[in-house]
């Protein structure tokens, strides 16, 4: 895999790299200076004391996001999740009348504002993220179409253990937009937020639980074979009101093929705009065997409305953190 860095002060080293994925690649800039195009662009920081410099986060075109802590054991800590920017939502609108789930934005602009690191490397480094639904092709149909939307990142200085990442996102609705019935009473049309990973069984999983606290009580699911193809808790409950937050986690020491992957914690801040209510999460995985490609899904779901119209707006902002080792609730 070519890497090109496009910023090296010694702490910090952001690189544009290739990947075969199918969207089109995005514009870079650093400090309002374009950097040219990309469809993978990797941020690494330097291990205190050392010469290595572990990826901490990578952004894809796709919108994928993947997260992780600033350790750089040996061998190294994958990746293992994927964040997906949002919101997502299925549904109809007016240029697409059948059913759609218009899953994952496709970015075009990722501007990196390094004036927040210091000389010594700290401090944090600020990612603006734009993705228009103009000139989409119509036959993405994986792709947001139906919104213009717009992320702020904030990547804090990673610690040995975690590293934390600030979202703060808008959208606003470009079309009218009827999300699906059926799905909405399932808790499944408008996805705040979505997390894709990977569970087979016991042995072969970059997770093996999902864990939220609700009003009083903790909740801990873990997965396994038989809940294959089922939309997950099986009775749904909402998020704790004064502190919405879910584990993505991995609390053992196998998983194949990728090992101790990180596990995450998600805390909703705030949401405006269309939806609303308490915010519930919500899990499938289907029984695939290929481990080339993730089969567990995880997002977090606020009631819309019966329709949308265009010009709607809205925002979502939340912390990921990546951790080494579970937290606790």
């Amino acid at each position: 895999m070519k890497k090109t860095a496009i910023f090296n002060n010694s702490e910090w080293v952001v690189k544009k790299l290739r990947t075969s994925i199918p969207e089109d690649p995005f514009e870079v800039l650093i400090d309002n200076k374009s950097m040219g195009m990309t469809k993978l662009l990797a941020f690494a920081k330097r291990v205190p004391n050392t010469n290595r410099f572990p990826q901490i986060l990578v952004i894809y075109s796709s919108g994928y996001l993947r997260l992780k802590a600033g350790a750089d054991p040996a061998p190294p800590l994958p990746f293992g999740q994927s964040l997906i920017l949002g919101p997502a939502i299925s549904g109809t609108s007016s240029s697409y009348p059948t059913r759609t789930l218009f899953f994952h934005p496709q970015l075009q602009r990722v501007a990196i504002d390094t004036s927040q690191l210091n000389q010594d490397g700290m401090g944090r480094m600020l990612i603006r993220i734009t993705s228009s639904h103009s000139n989409l092709s119509p036959s993405r149909v994986t792709t947001n179409q139906i919104m213009n939307l717009a992320w702020t990142l904030t990547l804090e200085e990673p610690c040995a253990l975690s590293t934390t990442l600030h979202v703060a996102g808008t959208f606003e609705f470009t079309e009218d937009v009827t999300p699906d019935p059926v799905q909405t009473e399932k808790l499944e049309s408008m996805r705040l937020l979505q997390i894709s990973t990977m569970f087979i069984d016991h042995v072969r999983h970059d997770v093996n639980a999902l864990r939220f606290k609700t009003g009083g009580d903790i909740v801990t699911l873990s997965y396994d074979p038989s809940l294959a193809n089922l939309l997950l808790p099986v009775t749904p409950s909402s998020l704790n009101s004064a502190m919405p937050m879910f584990d993505s986690i991995h609390t053992d020491d196998v998983g194949r093929p990728n090992g101790r992957t990180p596990s995450y914690r998600i805390r909703i801040s705030s949401t405006t705009g269309p939806t609303t209510g308490p915010i519930m999460v919500r899990a499938f995985f289907s029984s695939s065997q290929n481990l080339h490609h993730d089969n567990l899904g995880l997002w977090a779901f606020q009631q819309a409305p019966a329709s949308i119209k265009k010009g709607a707006t809205g925002n979502i902002n939340y912390t990921a953190i990546a951790s080494i080792n579970p937290h606790s609730l």
